[in-house]
Parts: structure tokens; sequence; C-alpha cells
């Protein structure tokens, strides 16, 4: 904890904004528009553009209020593992995080509510989710990424269905599932980073549990099986499959595979750049949905906007 500022609720700590981007992680909620649009169109032929705009926005509050619960919920164990985080540093007080958590969850849930109550069903298997990894789960291997991923990617794509029909389809579920496998691999990834720390401070992720290696075939697995159901979904959905399906969907593997590469290395700096690519990874495969859906140019801008953000985000934030 050597240089972490004490911890302080005062509201006039320093640097805020900065706290709040570092909370907010812009570099993961650019994928967010592409999975919100995407499991509402995916699921109706004709969906009604405030219907999509709506969820897009939905999933956009829910996943703030997830980012701030979880923060505001491990704080007390990154004051030991990452004293660089805005609460364990002061530059977001703890009460700020706790307020901005209950607003956007709030507003999540009003409007979710009021289009269709039964997205609140996803919203709060995701809360509980979330809530497991915070309090339980983070230091129990394989069962924490699981948490984290099926709370995830693939809680949004199912409650942003919700807002086009009145269940999801049997037929949407494997690319809820194929985004929650890529939520899996981001998470043990990221664990691979912070292997050290973690094993200093008793944090039982699945890198320090099974080594490096077996942390590497974990992921490998994810990305296969990711992908493998992504190659099924226009079968099941429907869909004839576009080019730009096709080209997402491929670029999307590539980037899964170079981050493959450099992980095995086990080399810190080559973890940060395998870091990087998954973030782009995560930006192609929600568009590839999006185009399978018919929306070409949509998802063509939203990667490129995406992918525009991630290269202007500042290397210190990513991993953090």
């Amino acid at each position: 904890m050597t240089g972490a500022v004490p911890y302080t609720d005062d509201p006039s700590g320093p640097g805020r904004l900065s706290g709040h981007l570092d909370t907010l992680r812009p570099y993961d909620l650019v994928a967010l528009p592409q999975i919100g649009a995407a499991g509402a169109v995916l699921c109706a032929h004709t969906a009604a553009p405030v219907r999509v705009v709506l969820a897009v926005l939905v999933t956009l509050s829910a996943c703030a209020a997830a980012l701030y619960a979880a923060d505001y919920l491990t704080r007390h164990d990154d004051f030991t593992t990452k004293p660089h985080r805005p609460i364990p540093s002061g530059r977001l007080p703890g009460t700020t995080a706790r307020r901005c958590a209950a607003l956007a969850g709030v507003a999540a849930l009003g409007v979710t509510c009021a289009v269709n109550w039964h997205g609140l069903l996803f919203i709060a298997l995701a809360a509980a989710g979330q809530a497991a990894y915070a309090w339980r789960l983070k230091g129990s291997g394989w069962w924490g990424d699981l948490a984290v991923g099926l709370s995830g990617w693939t809680c949004t794509l199912l409650t942003a269905a919700t807002f086009t029909s009145a269940w999801p389809p049997l037929a949407l579920w494997p690319a809820a599932a194929a985004l929650g496998l890529q939520g899996v691999f981001s998470n043990t990834l990221l664990a691979l980073s912070d292997v050290d720390t973690d094993r200093a401070a008793g944090c039982r992720t699945l890198p320090v549990r099974v080594g490096s290696e077996g942390a590497v075939a974990s992921i490998a697995a994810c990305a296969v099986a990711c992908y493998a159901l992504s190659a099924t979904t226009p079968t099941a959905l429907h869909r004839s499959p576009t080019p730009v399906f096709f080209g997402l969907t491929a670029c999307g593997a590539l980037l899964a595979l170079g981050c493959l590469v450099l992980a095995r290395t086990r080399h810190r700096a080559r973890l940060r750049v395998a870091t990087e690519l998954h973030l782009y990874e995560r930006v192609a495969l929600p568009g590839a949905l999006l185009a399978l859906a018919g929306h070409t140019l949509p998802a063509l801008v939203l990667v490129a906007t995406g992918a525009c953000l991630l290269a202007l985000t500042p290397r210190t934030m990513v991993g953090q």
C-alpha cells in the first residue's frame, strides 16, 4: 500500500473526475451499445427504433451501476491489491460510489419495468452474479470468472431482448452464451496480469490456483467455445450470415488467438498488450451480431467508433 492516499469519504477529495472515469472504465463500455442494440434487434425482424434506443440506454445505465457497486463492494480488497483504484486512493469517496450505483440502478430498473418487467429477471440475475463475485467468488477460481462472464454480457443481451419481445427466444441463447464466454475469457486474462498481487493478498483466482499455463489453457477453451457458438448463431436465429458478420467474427477470433499467443509468454508487458488486443475483440464480436440482424452500417459505425475510443484511451487506464 505504499504511496496510497488514505481512504476518505470527503466529497472534496482530489481527482474526482479521474476517479469516476477509472471506475466506469470507458474502454469496457464501448462494446455495450452493440450488445444492447443486438439484443433488441436479433429477436425481432422489425424493432421500433425507440425500443432499441431504450435498450441501449438501460444497458449503459445497468453496467454503470454494476461498475460503481463492484468498486464499492471490493474496496477493502483493493486497499491491499490495487491501492491505485479510485476508492482506496481517495479520488472517489465510497459514499459517492454507492450513490452513483443506486441512481444508475434505479434508472435501469425503472425504464425496464415500464417497457417489459420480464427484463427485471435478467437484471436481478446479473446483480446476483456480480454481488456473489464481489463478496464470495472473486477468490474462487473458475466460479468467479463464470459469475462475471455470465452475469455480464449474457444477461445484458437477454435484458435488451425483452425490449422488443416478451421473452428472449431460445434461438438467442447461443449468442448470449458466446458473449458470456468472452466475458469469462476477459476476467481470467485480467487475473493473469494480477497473479502476483492476488497471490500475495491470498486471493485464489484461477491463475493462482492452477498456474499461468492452466489459466491460459482455460481461456483457450473459452475462446474455442465462444466462436463455435458464434458460428451457430445464424442457423439458430434463421438469419442469413452477411459478409460483415463473417469478417467481424473472423477478426474477433484472430484477436483472441493473438491474446492467447501473448499470454503464453507470461511476460508482463506482453500480457498488457494481450489485454489491449482483447478490448478490440470485445468490440468485434458484438458488432458481428448486430450485422447479423441486417444492420450493417450501424454495426460498422459502432465498431469503428469503439475502436477509435480504445485507441485514444490512455494506456495507464487499461486493465486497472
